[in-house]
């Protein structure tokens, strides 16, 4: 391992910062690698960031027992947190983690993931700094010990900034993973100028999986940002499709014909445009920006709304550079609605967290509350997509029941197989009666005396 150094108050110091930084770029990287296979929702965070805190504690715990040469197991921690997180934070490790435990619901495999690719290298790290409190700068145990976790704690910002708001954002999440690896590789090199076979062994197998995972990455997507892996694909007739995350986002044929839902949605919005202006349209979850494709240009006035100021250029591989129909806001859907008022003619809801669900914030009663205010009073309507499974599950039920709390009536149509997991489209009409929740008992007389205030039948039209 070579001869044993000292690390002096200002190597320490560095040495903090970079695992400070390295500390919460794997947990903002972990939970950005998830977004796929779990969606982003409060419960995924949660658990891996409790699985990352009770990690750390353990570690902190270790590294106050530890006895032995603290500059030889600093360089050991450092070079097997890079190799632990280059594999765990890949395409590789997640599918793998994923794979193996598909017979489990979602959370078993968010806490196993968390356990297994997040905790111990957030235990080396942590024992790291305790190893690295006696060469810090201070003239008592409390100097040091402060001295020490205010380093940690500052690479740690850093790392949270840089990593969600610049390095995923702009140069992809392998490469978050590439800067993770090799800060922590470089630093183990620091703290012992040779380096044995083991931590030479890290070091390879960290470098191979890192160079591994860009070339996948490269190869698999067109972009991949903070917020979403975008992916072009072309089948046997020539349609193109953009999937995000996973997700069968958008349709191109050509000829400006989408998915069949999408269609639906259409000839209901330009099939009965409000008098002589174009149709106010909101669609929150812009997918490739193909709603209203196909259709009169002037028939319409579009804003699409979602997360990622990126998505453009996601679209631009999917359909081509080129004007596009419509503007573009780059902000969460219902912010957006708190900021602007409308009125739209038509509210179209197509987000998705993952593969199959609406985001949690976008499925309450105060949402489509808030969605409501903001429809014209004259026949304004809210359009939501979802994905549901063939037989309706408790999450379908309800958020039908909450949907249907705040709109007096709402059209449901399904898209697909009947056997298959497959597209509802709900159109609820804003409607005086919105919120009405009377119900007819037995004995009582409301349903004859409503029943005689509405008009009769049509003509040639049976009861």
């Amino acid at each position: 391992m070579g001869a044993e150094r000292r690390i002096g108050p200002a190597a320490a110091t560095v040495l903090l910062l970079v695992e400070g930084y390295c500390s919460l770029a794997i947990e903002m990287t972990a939970l950005r690698v998830l977004v796929p296979v779990a969606g982003q929702s409060v419960g995924t965070t949660a658990i891996v960031v409790t699985a990352f805190l009770a990690a750390l504690a353990l570690g902190y715990g270790a590294g106050g027992r530890f006895e032995g040469d603290p500059a030889e197991r600093t360089a050991r921690n450092l070079a097997w947190s890079a190799a632990w997180s280059a594999f765990w934070l890949s395409h590789f490790g997640v599918a793998f983690l994923f794979g193996a435990t598909a017979p489990l619901p979602v959370p078993w495999q968010v806490g196993a993931y968390a356990a297994v690719g997040v905790g111990p290298a957030a235990y080396l790290l942590a024992q790291t700094v305790v190893l690295l409190v006696g060469s810090g700068r201070g003239d008592t145990a409390a100097g040091k010990a402060g001295g020490a976790f205010s380093a940690s704690t500052l690479g740690n910002v850093a790392g949270g900034l840089l990593t969600a708001l610049v390095v995923m954002q702009h140069l992809g999440v392998a490469a978050s993973v590439a800067l993770v690896t090799g800060l922590l590789l470089l630093a183990a090199l620091a703290v012992r100028d040779r380096f044995g076979w083991r931590l030479w062994a890290a070091g390879t197998a960290a470098a191979v999986v890192v160079g591994a995972n860009l070339a996948a990455e490269r190869n698999a997507y067109v972009l991949s940002t903070a917020h979403a892996d975008y992916a072009v694909e072309t089948d046997a007739d020539g349609v193109r499709f953009l999937r995000v995350n996973g997700q069968n986002a958008s349709r191109e044929d050509g000829g400006g014909i989408g998915h069949p839902y999408i269609e639906w949605i259409e000839d209901e919005v330009y099939g009965d445009l409000p008098g002589r202006r174009p149709a106010r349209v909101l669609v929150i979850g812009a997918g490739g920006f193909t709603f209203g494709r196909g259709r009169p240009a002037r028939a319409a006035e579009i804003v699409y709304v979602d997360v990622d100021p990126r998505l453009p250029e996601a679209a631009d591989a999917f359909l081509g550079p080129g004007p596009r129909g419509g503007d573009y806001v780059a902000m969460d859907g219902r912010a957006y609605l708190v900021r602007h008022e409308g009125p739209f003619d038509a509210i179209v809801l197509d987000a998705f967290a993952d593969r199959a669900t609406t985001p949690a914030h976008l499925q309450t009663r105060g949402f489509f509350a808030l969605a409501r205010s903001r429809l014209a009073e004259d026949g304004g309507t809210l359009y939501m997509n979802r994905i549901e499974p063939p037989r309706p599950d408790r999450l379908a039920v309800r958020v039908d029941r909450t949907l249907r709390s705040v709109f007096a009536w709402c059209d449901a149509r399904a898209f697909g197989a009947v056997s298959a997991w497959r597209n509802r489209v709900y159109a609820c009409e804003r409607n005086p009666l919105d919120g009405d929740a009377t119900v007819y008992a037995d004995g009582g007389a409301r349903g004859e005396v409503d029943g005689s205030a509405a008009p009769g039948p049509r003509a040639g039209r049976g009861r």
